[in-house]
């Protein structure tokens, strides 16, 4: 039976739902609306209602705990099925719709996907392991700051580059360089600030076009600017490190 989204379990032949859940300080003028059911000859049956019918919510219900329930239950080959097809008090009552594999919640489309990866990254090793939580407001709030930074800087670069003449904006490959660089970087931090997932790559591409100007200042910050964006700890404590043995050298 589920309660305030808690899958809760009962090991009694003859209980009744009703009592159950009155037991535990249920709404009598609720109890139809609670999504509940049993395992019997190998099958989790969820249904609300006095019917035993089912509904879009009893469906979502299945999909989503069942997954769960067979860990708990310790039988990954228990069967997933909706409603119950009343039949009198001695027949055997028979479930309706049956939930397949791939329709439950840890076997969506999404999760496929993102299974068939990790797999991919096992066998193969990720290019980039990132370290940074890009979930965590702190990490996101850092990495705006901060890209913001590379960004000023990877201007000034190139207006420097201009003035001296080894980079021109008349020329193709002048002309990627300068927007490309400014305009990755500038996604960057519109994607940190909206946390899209995919932000961490336009920040390596942005590096790898830094690398591409073959200008020393633009490769060192490039590679700076690389480590933070798979693992900002790593410049943070060179940064601590270098302020450290600067106060050593002021005393």
């Amino acid at each position: 039976m589920l309660i305030n989204g808690e899958m809760k379990y009962l090991q009694k032949n003859d209980g009744d739902h009703r009592e159950w859940y009155l037991s535990l300080g249920g709404d009598p003028n609720n109890f139809e609306n609670i999504v509940r059911g049993f395992i019997l000859d190998g099958k989790i049956v969820f249904y609300k209602g006095i019917n035993f019918n089912y509904d879009d919510e009893v469906i979502r219900t299945a999909q989503e705990y069942a997954p769960s329930m067979r860990l708990v239950l310790g039988d990954p080959t228990l069967e997933v099925w909706c409603g119950v097809v009343i039949e009198g008090y001695n027949a055997k009552w028979e479930p309706i719709l049956r939930i397949n594999d791939e329709e439950l919640t840890g076997f969506s489309k999404e999760k496929k996907e993102e299974v068939k990866k990790e797999k991919e990254q096992i066998e193969t090793g990720p290019l980039v392991e990132f370290k940074n939580d890009y979930n965590d407001d702190k990490v996101i709030q850092l990495a705006v700051k901060v890209t913001g930074i590379v960004l000023a800087l990877a201007v000034l670069s190139k207006i420097a580059l201009i003035t001296r003449g080894a980079l021109y904006l008349n020329t193709f490959g002048g002309f990627i360089l300068f927007f490309g660089q400014i305009g990755l970087l500038v996604y960057a931090i519109y994607g940190y600030k909206k946390k899209l997932s995919y932000t961490k790559y336009i920040s390596i591409a942005a590096c790898f076009l830094l690398v591409m100007t073959l200008s020393l200042f633009d490769i060192i910050l490039a590679i700076i600017y690389f480590l933070f964006s798979v693992d900002q700890s790593i410049v943070l404590k060179a940064y601590e490190n270098i302020k450290e043995q600067i106060e050593k050298m002021k005393k």
